[in-house]
């Protein structure tokens, strides 16, 4: 295999850089600002369209996809030979938990803690398995000749029905706000946040270190395509998918830290009560200014994060997030619903590893409103985006961290052992909220917080004023290093794609630059559209890399074939 040659500047502004991917990706990103900050609401709108129309036109080709880098990751680890191949020829770099620290807090950490609460506190209103009973209730309904008004409340009527005789009772009905709920909540959100959300993120990580550490590559993403293309990536080809990289890795990080700015804002509110921070309504949202003074604040710390390197500030964030992350984890263990956490575990744990080979690559039939594909659409299709958009950042990152590793330690280490972590993290604390309404305790307050409110409402209802106060302040803290760590490894990771994959740290210049790209973009889609904008701008990121993934994935095990042939 010839060695990829990328050319990089000798001198000037971008020395040690390719200038055309490093100028490619800046523009394409100003770009997007541009066009968002003058006319925010017609791109707001654009963008908006765009995603509807992803949601619903891509679900099997996401669904596929994520499957088949689920199968090439799992191959790879359980091949005998395969498995215990080295990325490398050393000792690894960091210790075994300042590697998972770092690994965890750069891959999933913010959205993890935003919404380990408010999620399965939504999915017990809503889920698939719900909207099934639903649709079984109207259809029995229609056998027996009973009229059911279109705008009535389906589950009084089921029951009004069935008391009345005039209904037999259906099997296996999942209810919304019912014990019934609970089993069919963790199974999608161990899904979302489980295995096939960490084999995006390993597959490019183990291709990555491959070819860099075993293969003498460059670390950048180009090299995972050389056993198909060979040297025509150092070409215009090879610049085409580097700046695909880039734009994702941008996108992708926009999402993760407008997520972690919305749960900043609330909590900020929660300890303040400051009204400029949430809107008004039922369902109180943090307002734009709220949203820009957190970025603010977040970026300004990343820069000078990531200024220092990985061996300093990232490094020491990262263990600081997970040491704060035990803290909260151990909180919770002791003061939250402890027997209904490990109620969860046991049975949701054997539900998923069940179901999981049908839901990996199964697309509901139904696609209509009020469907379990709609569901699917807004949900499932959502989330593989948003992986898959961030895949290029955390592979990188993984793969930076973690030369000298086996392929099957990788594996363990890089999507068995966070996929464990966040099921825990997700059915403690979001066990906590939901026993905390099934019980009555909470009195429909969660369920009446925003989604990235409820983990601070829940503190509120556990805890008097002056301790949930106090708590909030440490969940506030922990989201900072997650928020940091996160945006400064998003602007060294662009730097290492734009250098060839120089791993050296970048220029201060060139880290300035691209925090300061990464915050005008975060503001200019939240002007736009807000969160929804952010989300449409990193779908659109995910299409074009998820199609460099499949190749990836394709070019790995054919060059893993012939190292044993």
């Amino acid at each position: 295999m010839s060695k990829l040659e990328i050319q990089v500047d000798q001198s000037g502004f971008y020395n040690g850089f390719n200038r055309v991917v490093a100028i490619s990706a800046k523009f394409i990103i100003l770009a997007v600002v541009i066009w968002a900050a003058s006319a925010p609401e017609y791109a707001g709108r654009v963008l908006d369209e765009i995603k509807n129309w992803s949601f619903h036109n891509l679900q099997y080709y996401y669904n596929w996809a994520v499957g088949f880098f689920v199968l090439v990751c799992l191959a790879i680890a359980l091949h005998p030979k395969w498995g215990r191949i080295r990325l490398g020829n050393g000792k690894p770099e960091f210790s075994n938990f300042s590697w998972f620290s770092m690994m965890f807090g750069a891959g999933i950490g913010i959205g993890m803690l935003g919404f380990a609460t408010g999620e399965p506190i939504t999915y017990m209103d809503d889920n698939p398995e719900i909207r099934r009973s639903v649709m079984e209730i109207q259809s029995a309904f229609d056998s027996a000749g009973l009229p059911l008004e279109e705008d009535a409340e389906v589950w009084t009527s089921y029951h009004s029905a069935v008391e009345s005789e005039a209904l037999t009772p259906l099997p296996n009905l999942v209810e919304p706000r019912t014990v019934s709920a609970v089993t069919s909540v963790y199974r999608y959100e161990f899904l979302h946040w489980g295995i096939n959300a960490w084999c995006c993120y390993a597959l490019v990580g183990i291709a990555l270190a491959f070819f860099a550490y075993r293969r003498q590559q460059p670390l950048t993403i180009r090299s995972t395509l050389t056993p198909l293309f060979g040297t025509k990536l150092n070409g215009g080809f090879g610049h085409v998918v580097d700046v695909t990289a880039v734009v994702a890795t941008i996108l992708g990080i926009s999402q993760t830290i407008g997520l972690g700015l919305s749960t900043f804002a609330s909590g900020v509110h929660n300890i303040t009560g400051w009204s400029w921070l949430v809107t008004t309504g039922e369902t109180p949202e943090p307002t734009l200014a709220a949203l820009l003074v957190a970025l603010a604040i977040v970026m300004v710390c990343s820069i000078l994060s990531a200024l220092s390197g990985v061996g300093r500030g990232i490094k020491w964030l990262s263990n600081l997030n997970m040491v704060l992350s035990f803290g909260l984890l151990s909180f919770f263990l002791i003061f939250g619903s402890t027997q209904f956490f490990f109620w969860i575990m046991g049975t949701s744990l054997i539900d998923y590893t069940l179901a999981l080979p049908r839901l990996s690559f199964y697309v509901f039939p139904e696609q209509g409103p009020g469907s379990p594909g709609e569901w699917q659409a807004w949900w499932s299709i959502f989330y593989w985006a948003w992986w898959i958009a961030f895949a290029p950042f955390v592979g990188l990152f993984l793969a930076r961290i973690s030369r000298n590793r086996t392929i099957r330690e990788f594996v363990l280490g890089a999507v068995i052992a966070p996929s464990l972590m966040c099921f825990i993290w997700f059915a403690l604390l979001g066990g906590t909220a939901i026993d905390l309404e099934l019980r009555g305790i909470a009195e429909g307050s969660i369920y009446a917080k925003s989604l990235t409110a409820q983990l601070f409402q829940v503190i509120n209802v556990m805890l008097d004023s002056a301790l949930a106060i106090v708590m909030s302040f440490l969940i506030i803290i922990l989201l900072l290093t997650y928020l940091i760590t996160s945006a400064d490894s998003a602007a060294l990771v662009a730097n290492i794609i734009s250098a060839g994959g120089e791993t050296e740290r970048a220029p201060n210049t060139q880290i300035l630059i691209w925090g300061l790209l990464i915050t005008a973009c975060i503001a200019a889609l939240l002007i736009a559209g807000g969160i929804s904008a952010i989300q449409a701008a990193m779908i659109i990121g995910a299409i074009p890399f998820s199609f460099i993934m499949i190749l990836m994935g394709i070019s790995l095990l054919k060059a893993l074939y012939q190292e044993q042939g």
